[in-house]
């Protein structure tokens, strides 16, 4: 299966276990800071919306998802892809750092984060997409360098 052109600018980072990956620009900050107190991310970009457009005008073959809507509703939201345990306890920490409990407490207001973890046969998949608005990717990672 290929893989879909790199949208945003981006630079290479030396995961954890020593694995090169191209991370977009917006997100190193953030993605450094989350693999230094210990959390494993295996998906981010910083704004989907844009990520999806580009995407969809460099293929020859359709995305399965991806139509103007899609990209609409995603645009100016940014996207960690971490297990789900991860997650979870990522939430939980900003839910008690000032900076971030009025995002991550209280579902559906302006500039609060949404989770989704997809369902599967068995029960939950094992990985959370976790959606913020872009313009937080500064605060998030001073918030993260906090701790």
């Amino acid at each position: 299966m290929p893989t879909d052109p790199l949208i945003h600018p981006h630079h290479t980072l030396i995961t954890p276990p020593g694995e090169h990956v191209d991370i977009d620009i917006g997100m190193v900050p953030v993605i450094s800071e989350l693999w230094r107190l210990g959390f494993t991310t295996t998906a981010c970009c910083q704004d989907v919306g844009e990520a999806t457009a580009g995407v969809r005008e460099q293929r020859d073959v359709p995305l399965g998802y991806g139509g103007d809507a899609f990209i609409d509703y995603h645009r100016g939201w940014a996207l960690l892809k971490l297990p789900t345990a991860d997650a979870l306890r990522m939430v939980a920490l900003l839910a008690e750092t000032p900076l971030f409990a009025d995002h991550v407490r209280p579902p559906w207001r302006p500039g609060s984060w949404r989770m989704n973890v997809p369902l599967e046969p068995s029960g939950l998949a094992d990985a959370a997409l976790i959606h913020f608005p872009s313009r937080q990717l500064i605060q998030l990672a001073e918030a993260l360098r906090s701790h």
